[in-house]
């Protein structure tokens, strides 16, 4: 049954999953990524939220909004310490607090340059050690009072001549104007009290995160509320690619033989595709016969022996009983229906988009060819939902056969840097206070990114002056499809992942031989002869090149009695008959 108010995931009535907890923490320590929960779905509200498998989007928006906060008023700060002071009439104090978020941006800068020119050094050569990239105060020491005799490229002379004039500039003021230099050795205090202070909040929030039972807040906003309806929802509505006249390259016609859906996934959301049937297997609907002269016309029903629907309720509920068996053998897994549309034709038709009751629902099932796609979900979260795998299965009866489709996705786990709060000594008092001092030390860092401001401001008029929710109502050149997916941007990818791979495939494995035995029985109750499905079904077992794998390429292959294939002369005998496992 399809309903808006499913759950997808225990999470959402029990304690977060360590997935939720990470992409939490990862607002706070990544900010492309925090940018981007911010731009793409937080104000976005044109263009629907992608499916959340195995964590909830809701405690993600609303930390990203604390983090970009944390942020803004330390950067407000540094820019306010020269703008206020100018604007009230003390120019010696403003001068001297520029001269100093000055002399710490070319500090920026030197680590930079030196830090590229170090990589552009071919290795063994022999450098000195330069013990002011370790040193804070005896870097910014060297900047103002280099060693002459050192041969420097020209952009650090350059650098050098910047800050001692600076330095200049910055002593003159001070000396004609003590007074002044006093106030703005206060407001430089000021601004290191209150880095230090916003390096303390985001551990706590981060220690927060870590332990907190529940994750979601008490109250949500509309934009929380539209978000968390469409993470939800039965329907998914993917992008279509670009049409082959308007891309200037043909990449994916060398693709379109190994693979269903070119280089873009429908399923968002679901993670990387990496496992598909390619093609479809077809089974014609036949009655079980031993005479084996009999032709087609006597053996095929002219009716279909039973409807869609009830093959994959069948399925679904042969899926559910993995999920009741003891705890150490059971397999957690989730099953649910899922409605694939394109955004074309939820542009064209908006009601495509709308939840379905139960005879809706069948309805599509038992209709080929509608713009409506349905699929079988059977999702099995690992660790915590850092690993999420996802087998869907598309059945449909058409022509006086069975046609059954299937493929699957994975989520793999998060960066280290969004687990990171959970490892020894990175949570408690002394991380709080580590914390407040790393930030300090990146001020120089913070200065560089100032400009930040303008566009944390341009995001919150967004999110005040948008409406909540645009993908309700159709709306001229506008597609609501999901454009991206934070899990899928967070996820490791698929050729990377290691000891767990294995336990991925032989769940994907384990719930293909379960509903293919499934639909075996269900055949064989209908009166249908389910010889070719079984012989199809073993060979699809059996295969461990057109299954499984990321790019399948095959290289001098040759089928059939008696063939060969030609190899050049520089070619060992074996490299005919190689084939590498790569992308499906």
């Amino acid at each position: 049954m399809i309903s808006t108010h499913a759950l997808p995931a225990k999470e959402t009535v029990d304690e977060p999953t360590a997935a939720t907890r990470h992409l939490c923490a990862g607002v706070y320590v990544d900010e492309r990524f925090r940018d981007l929960v911010i731009d793409e779905v937080c104000t976005a509200p044109y263009r629907r939220v992608a499916p959340s498998y195995g964590f909830d989007i809701i405690p993600v928006m609303r930390h990203a909004w604390r983090a970009a906060a944390l942020s803004t008023v330390l950067r407000v700060a540094l820019v306010g310490a020269v703008a206020v002071p100018a604007l009230a009439g003390a120019l010696p104090c403003a001068v001297l607090v520029g001269c100093g978020l000055a002399l710490l941006w070319l500090l920026r800068v030197t680590r930079m340059l030196r830090e590229a020119d170090r990589k552009r050094q071919p290795k063994g050569t022999s450098k000195r050690r330069e013990w002011e990239l370790v040193i804070f105060g005896s870097d910014l020491l060297r900047l103002v009072f280099p060693r002459w005799k050192a041969e420097r490229p020209p952009v650090f002379r350059r650098i050098r001549v910047v800050a001692i004039s600076v330095t200049t500039i910055g002593v003159a003021v001070a000396v004609s104007h003590p007074g002044q230099a006093l106030v703005a050795l206060a407001v430089a205090t000021g601004v290191a009290v209150l880095c230090l202070g916003v390096g303390a909040t985001r551990q706590l929030m981060l220690n927060r995160i870590h332990r907190a039972r529940n994750l979601r807040p008490a109250r949500l906003s509309g934009r929380q509320k539209a978000a968390d309806l469409q993470q939800r929802h039965a329907c998914a509505v993917y992008r279509r690619p670009h049409h082959s006249e308007d891309d200037d390259d043909d990449d994916e016609e060398g693709l379109s033989f190994f693979t269903v859906f070119g280089d873009r996934s429908p399923f968002v959301g679901a993670g990387e595709l990496v496992y598909q049937w390619n093609p479809p297997m077809n089974v014609q609907l036949l009655r079980p016969s031993d005479d084996d002269s009999a032709q087609l016309r006597d053996l095929e029903h002219q009716e279909p022996p039973f409807q869609t629907h009830e093959l994959v309720d069948h399925l679904r509920e042969a899926m559910r009983l993995l999920d009741t068996d003891s705890q150490d053998v059971r397999l957690p897994i989730q099953v649910r229906d899922r409605l694939y549309v394109a955004e074309t034709d939820v542009a064209a038709d908006p009601s495509l988009a709308l939840p379905l009751d139960d005879t809706e629902l069948r309805a599509v099932i038992n209709t080929p060819g509608t713009r409506r796609h349905h699929f079988l979900e059977v999702t099995v979260p690992m660790a915590g939902s850092e690993f999420v795998a996802t087998v869907l299965l598309r059945v449909s009866v058409q022509g006086r056969t069975l046609s059954i489709f299937m493929a699957a996705c994975v989520l793999a786990h998060t960066p280290r840097s969004f687990q990171r709060t959970e490892e020894f000594g990175q949570q408690g008092a002394l991380a709080v206070v580590l914390s407040a001092f790393c930030e300090l030390g990146a001020i120089p860092q913070e200065i560089q990114k100032s400009w930040r401001v303008v566009r944390h401001l341009c995001a919150l008029g967004k999110a005040a002056v948008l409406p909540r929710d645009l993908t309700s109502e159709p709306r001229r050149n506008i597609l609501t499809g999901s454009r991206v997916s934070i899990r899928e941007k967070a996820s490791q990818a698929w050729s990377k992942v290691q000891l767990e791979k294995s336990d991925i495939l032989g769940q994907m494995k384990t719930i293909e031989l379960r509903l293919l035995r499934a639909a075996s029985d269900f055949l064989s109750t209908k009166d249908v002869d389910i010889s070719e499905f079984t012989n199809r079904a073993l060979k699809i077992i059996n295969s461990g090149i057109f299954n499984f794998g990321d790019n399948n390429s095959f290289n001098n292959n040759a089928v059939g009695d008696g063939a060969h294939v030609g190899a050049a002369g520089n070619q060992t005998a074996a490299s005919g008959s190689s084939s590498e496992g790569g992308k499906q």
